[in-house]
């Protein structure tokens, strides 16, 4: 596997979607909404377009699993997971705080992802053993205790709602900065030590194959929602600067019920 020719093409990838989206950036876009109530416009449809025509045309026998536009080949020894714009929510209201997610898996372990952010021009890679922002290494903040933690989250409401809501709340109380810088720019904050937990309720395989290598390489500690492996869906995922920070946070949310 030619990991540095990969990780040339998936910077050409956050290239060329970069520049489309940050043409359409701040524009009054038609909103549709799929099944689920998330929006979806246009922009994310045609930034997914570009993207899978680039990956067939440069590697046509590899797999493609797309949100917008569903799977080609997804048992291929190497698959490409896209997530044009990973936070619609933000950019439709003009708020830098989404991004496209672009991972890569071999024989299905998530190997290099992309986090690319074209408005601030900021761009994480991660290939499981390094963590470049901008092209300079980065590594996770040092902290261990949840006490006076910045955590962030995609949508609070969604962690009091698909799991215990005492338990979060214990948890949100012990941070000094507790802010909805979310999605996969929440990430991108952790995996620059500028944040120390990041967590998400419910979560996606597109969402999640890019975050996986950076969060990886920039030495944080994640799960999903009970400190296993299944993350996705209502598992969500739970990422944390350390592994003892890590463990503490998931002993809070999982504190059994008393009566």
């Amino acid at each position: 596997m030619e990991m540095q020719s990969f990780k040339t093409f998936i910077n050409e990838l956050g290239d060329i979607s970069g520049e489309y989206i940050a043409k359409n950036f701040g524009r009054n876009l038609s909103i549709d909404y799929k099944q689920d109530s998330s929006p979806v416009t246009e922009v994310d449809k045609n930034t997914e377009e570009i993207l899978r025509l680039a990956i067939e045309k440069k590697f046509p026998h590899h797999g493609i699993i797309g949100e917008e536009f569903g799977n080609k080949n997804p048992d291929a020894e190497f698959v490409w997971v896209i997530d044009p714009i990973d936070g619609t929510k933000s950019f439709i209201s003009g708020v830098p705080l989404f991004g496209t997610l672009v991972g890569l898996t071999h024989n299905g372990k998530p190997v290099l992802g992309l986090i690319n952010q074209p408005i601030l021009k900021e761009r994480i890679v991660g290939d499981c053993r390094e963590c470049l922002f901008n092209g300079k290494p980065v590594k996770t903040s040092t902290r261990t205790s949840p006490e006076g933690m910045t955590i962030l989250s995609s949508d609070y409401r969604y962690c009091s709602y698909y799991h215990n809501a005492k338990n979060w709340r214990n948890l949100e109380e012990k941070a000094l900065i507790a802010r909805t810088w979310g999605d996969c720019y929440g990430y991108m904050l952790l995996c620059r030590g500028l944040a120390h937990v990041m967590v998400d309720a419910i979560l996606e395989v597109w969402d999640a194959t890019a975050l996986i290598p950076a969060l990886e390489g920039a030495g944080a500690s994640y799960s999903d929602w009970h400190g296993l492996n299944n993350i996705g869906n209502v598992d969500g995922l739970v990422a944390s600067c350390t592994a003892e920070l890590h463990n503490k946070v998931i002993s809070i949310l999982n504190t059994p019920e008393t009566d």
